[in-house]
């Protein structure tokens, strides 16, 4: 494998618990830890996986689904 025309690359979609930075860091820390050991290069987050999507709840549905 040549590294400089090589690159694994992975996506992360996770289960996040809005405002709970703890449990969202832990879990990023796991995937974090699973790519690893795959060899994985860059590994990509959602936004706002830290801290969720706590504001949303509070949004009627026009303006989340906008």
């Amino acid at each position: 494998m040549n590294p400089l025309t090589t690159l694994r690359v992975a996506s992360v979609q996770l289960q996040h618990k809005a405002n709970d930075k703890d449990y969202n860091l832990a879990k990023i820390h796991q995937f974090i830890e699973m790519a690893a050991s795959e060899k994985v290069n860059l590994l990509v987050f959602p936004e706002m996986c830290i801290t969720g999507y706590w504001h949303v709840p509070k949004l009627p549905a026009q303006q989340v689904y906008a």
